[in-house]
């Protein structure tokens, strides 16, 4: 008897605990476009739409472009990806030589096209934390940089990562252009777009 309502409970509580895990596989959220703005959908919030970045956004032809990762000869180019699987709706800030260049989402990436040299890049997180990365590199070159998710309990924070250029390609290929970027020299506040 006891063995039969074990059975009876088990048919029950696994259709449950089934749909229950079904939200924690869910697929990365989409975007949502309003007013051409970039706004991350997390799957499990219901259809409501989270944080957004302001448009406008590249349109389809330039973003094309980008995925071919060629490499401006006049310029060095750089590619700033955000796509990880434990990410979380948080907007976490560029920085390009001390100057804010454009804000990130999960699922998106940004193209710069800067004068050759040495560039401090910096990203900072809600939480206010900064990290830092130097870059170097000469017209004609390329680079491609992660910001990680480093995700625990209770907190989640963002840093740098190196990894091979082919993995990060394959990873802003996922993932939305939001910016196409030319900065113009340090003396100019404004940013090209």
């Amino acid at each position: 008897m006891t063995q039969t309502r074990w059975h009876a409970f088990a048919r029950r509580a696994l259709p449950v605990a089934l749909l229950g895990l079904a939200g924690c596989a869910a697929l990365p959220g989409r975007e949502a476009q309003v007013g051409g703005a970039y706004c991350f959908l997390n799957p499990l919030a219901h259809g409501r739409p989270g944080p957004c970045l302001d448009g406008p956004l590249p349109d389809e032809e330039t973003t094309q472009d980008a995925w071919h990762f060629a490499p401006d000869p006049q310029a060095l180019t750089v590619y700033v990806v955000r796509q990880n699987w434990s990410d979380g709706p948080h907007r976490v800030g560029v920085f390009l030589d001390g100057r804010p260049v454009a804000d990130t989402l999960p699922a998106t990436t940004l193209r710069l096209r800067m004068p050759p040299g040495v560039h401090l890049f910096a990203l900072k997180a809600e939480d206010g934390r900064v990290r830092t990365l130097s870059v170097d590199g000469r017209a004609g070159d390329l680079r491609l940089l992660h910001i990680a998710t480093v995700a625990g309990l209770w907190h989640t924070d963002y840093d740098w990562e190196l990894e091979p250029d082919a993995v990060l390609q394959a990873r802003a290929r996922r993932t939305r252009l939001v910016a196409d970027i030319r900065p113009r020299p340090a003396g100019s506040t404004k940013e090209c777009r």
